[in-house]
């Protein structure tokens, strides 16, 4: 199995960076800025539940360091936007090359198991920010817990992943 350290640092940063700009992505896809809180919440929460992994590389996501300097590498990012390019489809566009990236070093650093446990995670991540809050409700009533956005967002993440040429 992978491991962090197998990774050279530009290849680290586009795993580690993959799962964060997924749990903006799809926490921007819609909702109120209470629904975004919420979902980014249990996103964080998903990422550092990653130190449950039983692969070490999905493990290391977790790690608080490594958090911490994903989430400053991308905040450099999205303050480097424009304010035109910060749109929710800007977001969701350049999550989905994050991923593709990630999985692309995966195949050709890692094996199928790699690449499996890895896209997983952060399918799995997505879902779970996306289930997090009901999108469209009025007072907790009604809304859908996964808007239209946010499945479209994951079902795109799952064609990429259902692409790769696993080792």
């Amino acid at each position: 199995m992978l491991t962090r350290d197998q990774l050279s640092q530009e290849e680290w940063r586009a795993v580690r960076a993959a799962p964060h700009l997924v749990l903006l992505a799809v926490s921007a896809a819609s909702g109120t800025p209470f629904d975004r809180m919420l979902e980014r919440h249990a996103g964080m929460r998903g990422i550092t539940d990653a130190t449950d992994s039983t692969h070490p590389l999905v493990r290391s996501l977790g790690d608080a360091a490594e958090i911490v300097d994903a989430q400053d590498e991308i905040q450099r990012w999205i303050y480097r936007l424009a304010d035109a390019e910060r749109s929710a489809a800007g977001m969701q566009e350049r999550a989905l090359q994050a991923f593709s990236h990630a999985l692309d070093v995966l195949v050709a650093r890692g094996g199928g198991d790699d690449v499996l446990m890895y896209s997983d995670f952060v399918i799995r991540l997505a879902n779970r920010v996306a289930r997090a809050a009901r999108e469209g409700d009025v007072l907790g009533v009604g809304g859908k817990r996964v808007s239209l956005a946010e499945a479209e967002f994951i079902r795109r993440l799952e064609v990429i992943a259902g692409s790769v040429v696993r080792p």
